[in-house]
């Protein structure tokens, strides 16, 4: 692989021995996340995610204090381009992910699945592995408030779902092509598009993909694709959860405008140029409509279909349930 990043490790976790192969391991990248971390933080431990690999990309605000104050908790700096991002996420997924389950996610994404009140993530995995799975799809949720994006005021710490509470509930599943590095050829897989993305912004080509891998076990043969939104060379759960987007809260018109000006994401800031169309148009945009649906737990998602589950997986929740309650003698 060529290099075209240049990536300091902030922390020093070389021959770290409290590592051990049935580790959770989270990678993401951030820029100005101070006011999402606290919560991401909370989230993804309370899940069960034991470590953390995070790439700060030029930083302004106080992302990389927030992260060092945490355990277990590893953090890369680069003040390259974000345009090289997926190289920076490659090396970290190659040189501490090889073998683990991984977590990939960005900062404003929070993984849920059937049945995640009751069940870790570890256990999740592990009925995954004994089913012979080694990756799990889930459907990039927009989440968004009752009231206008730039009024929905949400503070560090907060559960985002106490700001952005509703989402729509109708998808469109179709097959894209995407682009398989290692192997250098181009497989298809299926995404899911549409949604408030489209209602709100208008259909955009290519189109909004909101499809995710946001939970995979690296093996050798794996290769994800840039965005977590496909994956090659994996075994993918018939199971369907779902990433909860806490995108469009009160910072958001903020960042589009940035990003805008940057141009360092997808096709010079393509999408955020898309978004910056209708809210130059409308700057107290607001989300929601008649048909807003607002969020209860992932019961509800499984019954709307945005989430998937099995006769098998309830079983399994069930005993672990029962295992857990069992008092021991």
């Amino acid at each position: 692989m060529m290099k075209f990043y240049t990536i300091i490790s902030v922390r020093n976790i070389s021959n770290d021995k409290i590592f051990n192969n049935n580790e959770i391991r989270l990678f993401a990248i951030m820029r100005n996340e101070s006011l999402r971390l606290p919560h991401f933080f909370e989230y993804y431990k309370s899940l069960g995610v034991d470590r953390f690999f995070l790439i700060d990309n030029s930083s302004t605000d106080d992302s990389v204090q927030i992260a060092l104050q945490c355990q277990a908790v590893h953090v890369f700096r680069t003040t390259d381009s974000y345009v090289n991002h997926w190289y920076w996420m490659e090396h970290l997924l190659e040189k501490y992910g090889k073998g683990y389950w991984c977590v990939v996610v960005d900062i404003d994404e929070l993984l849920y699945f059937p049945q995640a009140e009751k069940l870790s993530i570890p256990k999740f995995c592990q009925f995954l592995e004994e089913t012979g799975s080694t990756a799990f799809r889930a459907l990039l949720l927009d989440m968004y408030a009752d009231k206008p994006v730039n009024s929905s005021n949400y503070t560090p710490g907060q559960n985002p779902l106490t700001v952005v509470s509703n989402f729509d509930k109708e998808y469109e599943k179709i097959q894209f092509s995407f682009f398989d590095r290692l192997r250098w050829q181009f497989f298809e897989s299926i995404i899911f598009t549409g949604g408030m993305r489209d209602r709100v912004f208008g259909k955009s080509t290519p189109p909004s993909i909101l499809s995710k891998i946001p939970l995979f076990k690296y093996l050798p043969d794996t290769y994800l694709v840039q965005g977590m939104h496909a994956i090659n060379g994996a075994q993918i759960s018939d199971l369907q959860g779902v990433v909860i987007h806490t995108k469009f809260i009160h910072d958001f018109i903020e960042e589009v405008r940035e990003e805008c000006v940057r141009e360092q994401h997808y096709g010079n800031a393509f999408y955020y140029k898309h978004f910056n169309q209708r809210i130059t148009q409308n700057p107290s945009l607001n989300l929601s409509f008649s048909g807003s649906v607002r969020f209860q737990d992932s019961a509800q998602l499984v019954e709307l279909g945005l989430m998937k589950t099995s006769e098998q997986f309830e079983e399994f929740v069930r005993t672990q349930t029962e295992a857990e309650n069992t008092p021991s003698t």
